[in-house]
């Protein structure tokens, strides 16, 4: 039996209005040797319904909500593909052609292959990788998207390593990718898109403000100084300039939510992360 190069996992909750144009991005691909593992995260409308008319797909349909960490952490466990590759149930695959580029661009077996995204909504900027912005050194500093869709992973990798997705935290694509990186021996990347990233959309997990926004965000410092004894020495100057980076930064962050909270609208879009290492920065050079 010929193994299967992709399993690509798509989480799905409450998303009946574009589950079937995110499905469809996969299904219509050129290059065919993938599995498609979609987990209905308990959804309350017609979500699981819409899933039901495709024979293609293996469900995973949660009794109860589990959140985005354990439904990915559960379909890893199911997946048989070589590689994983994760998809949002309301964003799609860039083209019918991007399976097969990532396949060309990961011939030589990397750990973890880095990829382009498309922002729709604002300003429909495409972010695309180099390789400047690709190498450890960078991802850790800051990654160019810290979104897990815009990368490709080796199962095998992630499970000697035991890579798993915090569960019941947000920002938890973060730690995820900044764990990766640091322990990765080879990484690749492909100068292209593969996917639409629908910004902000109503009733998104990232649209919603609440509290729990706001104190995950220390939580997920919290987890990567966790991982700074586990980082080799040339890299930990460069996780500690994220962390210092980040913590600056998050005060403003938590007064914009809590300003949603109270005006009742959708959390704010922060600006986009451009934290830059600084070698004569004494307080990172520990």
């Amino acid at each position: 039996m010929k193994k299967i190069k992709f399993s690509v996992i798509i989480c799905a909750y409450n998303v009946e209005n574009y589950v079937e144009e995110c499905i469809n991005s996969v299904l219509n691909q050129t290059y065919k040797n993938f599995e498609v593992i979609v987990v209905n995260d308990a959804s309350t409308d017609r979500t699981l319904l819409k899933l039901k008319n495709y024979k293609q797909l293996k469900i995973i349909n949660n009794k109860k909500n589990e959140g985005l960490g354990k439904c990915r952490n559960i379909a890893c466990r199911k997946a048989a593909g070589e590689y994983i590759l994760y998809l949002d149930a309301d964003d799609t695959l860039y083209e019918n052609t991007s399976l097969e580029k990532i396949n060309e661009t990961i011939k030589d077996a990397p750990d973890i292959a880095y990829f382009g995204v498309k922002y729709i909504g604002g300003s429909n900027k495409v972010y695309l990788p180099n390789a400047e912005n690709s190498t450890k050194e960078a991802r850790i500093t800051c990654d160019m998207h810290f979104a897990v869709s815009s990368k490709c992973w080796k199962r095998k990798f992630l499970e000697d390593n035991n890579i798993k997705f915090i569960e019941n935290m947000y920002y938890e694509d973060m730690v995820y990718s900044i764990k990766a990186t640091i322990l990765a021996n080879k990484i690749t990347y492909g100068e292209f898109p593969i996917y639409n990233y629908i910004r902000n959309r109503q009733g998104s997990i990232m649209s919603t403000p609440n509290l729990k926004r706001c104190s995950d965000m220390y939580v997920m410092l919290s987890e990567l100084m966790k991982l700074y004894e586990m980082t080799p020495e040339k890299y930990k100057p460069y996780l500690l300039t994220f962390i210092k980076k980040e913590t600056e930064s998050l005060p403003k962050k938590v007064c914009c939510i809590l300003k949603s909270m109270k005006n009742n609208t959708n959390n704010p879009v922060f600006e986009k992360r451009n934290y830059q290492y600084d070698a004569t920065d004494e307080e990172v050079n520990i």
